[in-house]
């Protein structure tokens, strides 16, 4: 009889909570969509041959801005990382950004930002291992397939000014970029 007392009990409290759970005509209800991706982290990082590099020209030398040349110095660019930033240097979908101050003249080499005796007229070109023009802040130079990307740096005389003879001075940021 304990047992079918409480039963009845519970069975009244169920009836009772279900009764107080009515759905108010007056409430509004929301809906919330919910998107997402699921990532693989990896990693890159540049690395240099060198940090520093020296050039030295003799004004009457100095190639023109825009001109391929087969002279300058050679820096070598390489990437580690993990085996995912390997994979897509490899299918071609890892690249170099070079950025830094840009010439007064056409924009796409490095800037003279030598203050004391500096050299009015020149900048400082960059190329790829073809003796190409790597623009300064323009398009990235593309990961060889091989372990390293060779970048020629060279003196140059700035387009429609003149050349004159002092210290030359730039700085330039290589920066992973993902295609």
């Amino acid at each position: 009889m304990k047992k079918s007392i409480l039963a009845a009990a519970v069975s009244a409290l169920f009836m009772v909570g279900a009764a107080h759970a009515e759905v108010n005509p007056n409430d509004t209800s929301a809906t919330l969509s919910v998107t997402g991706s699921v990532t693989q982290e990896y990693s890159c990082a540049v690395n240099l041959s060198q940090s520093t590099i020296t050039l030295n020209s003799d004004i009457n030398d100095l190639v023109t801005q825009g001109t391929s040349t087969a002279n300058g110095s050679t820096v070598t660019i390489s990437l580690t990382g993990s085996d995912e930033c390997v994979n897509l240097a490899n299918n071609g979908k890892i690249a170099y950004k070079m950025s830094g101050k840009a010439d007064n003249a056409d924009g796409n080499v490095l800037a003279n930002t030598s203050t004391e005796n500096a050299a009015t007229g020149v900048g400082i070109g960059l190329y790829d291992y073809q003796g190409n023009v790597v623009p300064v802040n323009g398009e990235p130079l593309l990961v060889r397939k091989s372990d390293s990307t060779p970048l020629s740096l060279s003196l140059v005389k700035l387009n429609g000014q003149e050349a004159v003879a002092g210290s030359v001075q730039g700085s330039l940021t290589i920066e992973v970029e993902r295609l």
